[in-house]
């Protein structure tokens, strides 16, 4: 009988263990679970795993920054409520605690250490914050600041100070200072900034990123369908520097951008754009994924292409590595899986997974 050597069990093995270190964690709004895929990094494609089955349908999520918890908005008509999970070591999830807030949120974010939970509220149009206690979201109500409808995000940048909401509707940007002791916000001076001129397409910020080593934000313009571009003043304060549109020239019907995403190397950005023009048996919608290469020293941004995806998608992630994207649609109960060309930016399609009714919110961590 043959031996094998021991180094190649020990470079089997290992190949092994490195093919599935991420995970990717999905909300399936129409079906009330929570689904959870291992990655293989060598290749994108996705195992499930686990799924979490819930009272209610999901929406929003987020990681806790060590990664250790996962939050998730659910839908209860009478009490909304965040859950907190905690990810076990093979990445499925326990549920670890439940509170009640006070209204129903688009997004959902914690502060850079974990202790509060920040809320963004778009029928209401304020913003809300909660105590975290040893990991898990309590109802304990740390502040509220009124702005004003279609509050649509809320994010905080790199050093934790700062918290940021894009608006809709206003066409704005609202800006926070955030004390992470006390969880309370501090409106910035001017306290919001405006979108892109609204006599043109692509305004209404919707969705913010920030750049992982420049002082610099983008937006996702939801009407028309555009990026934009933002200094980070040392203050906190955002100028608006570019607008350009993420749709291809021409292009007709109705459109809204959704997300937007950024390389973790900040090489590329990414916006998801939604067809809303009628659908029929004769039109089944053009909605793409835009992508944008993100210049090295100002941080502006310039076409890489457009990317057929599924309909209607409200969520995207890219993986850990940078290499692959996911992106959700709505309409189609899919997951569309891209390779991430790491010279231009062009996706390529290479799996289409079928993951149930209404994939309302993916992210992806290491496992």
């Amino acid at each position: 009988m043959k031996t094998i050597p021991v180094i190649s069990i020990l470079l089997f093995l290992l190949q092994t263990s490195v093919m599935a270190e991420q995970q990717l964690y999905l909300a399936v709004g129409g079906e009330q679970r929570i689904d959870v895929y291992d990655i293989d990094s060598s290749t994108g494609e996705l195992t499930k795993a686990h799924s979490l089955a819930l009272d209610v349908n999901p929406g929003a999520m987020c990681f806790s920054p060590n990664h250790k918890m996962v939050y998730a908005f659910l839908n209860h008509a009478e009490k909304p409520t965040v859950v907190s999970l905690k990810r076990k070591k093979d990445g499925s999830l326990t549920i670890a605690g439940n509170a009640t807030i006070t209204s129903r949120p688009p997004y959902i974010r914690t502060n850079a250490d974990g202790t509060v939970l920040l809320t963004a509220h778009y029928g209401v149009g304020d913003v809300n914050t909660f105590r975290i206690e040893k990991g898990i979201v309590t109802s304990e109500h740390l502040d509220n600041k009124v702005t004003e409808k279609t509050a649509h995000c809320i994010e905080i940048e790199w050093s934790g100070k700062f918290a940021y909401i894009p608006h809709t509707a206003p066409n704005k940007v609202y800006q926070f200072a955030l004390n992470s002791r006390t969880g309370k916000l501090t409106p910035l001076d001017p306290p919001y900034v405006d979108g892109p001129e609204t006599g043109k397409d692509f305004h209404a910020p919707r969705h913010i990123a920030f750049h992982p080593s420049k002082r610099i934000a983008y937006t996702s313009n939801e009407f028309g369908g555009g990026i934009s571009c933002y200094e980070v003043n040392k203050n906190g304060t955002l100028k608006l520097v570019q607008t350009l549109s993420s749709l291809p020239p021409g292009i007709e019907g109705e459109w809204a951008s959704a997300d937007i995403k950024i390389t973790p190397d900040g090489q590329f950005v990414y916006v998801s754009n939604r067809d809303v023009t009628a659908r029929n048996e004769k039109r089944e919608g053009a909605d793409t994924l835009a992508g944008f290469r993100i210049d090295g020293e100002t941080g502006r941004v310039s076409l890489v292409g457009y990317f057929k995806t599924e309909g209607f998608p409200r969520t995207f992630t890219i993986d850990t590595t940078g290499n692959f994207i996911y992106a959700g649609g709505q309409l189609t109960g899919k997951l569309a899986a891209y390779k991430i060309n790491q010279e231009t930016g062009e996706l390529t399609r290479f799996h289409t997974y079928d993951v149930g009714d209404n994939p309302i919110w993916v992210m992806t961590t290491d496992k």
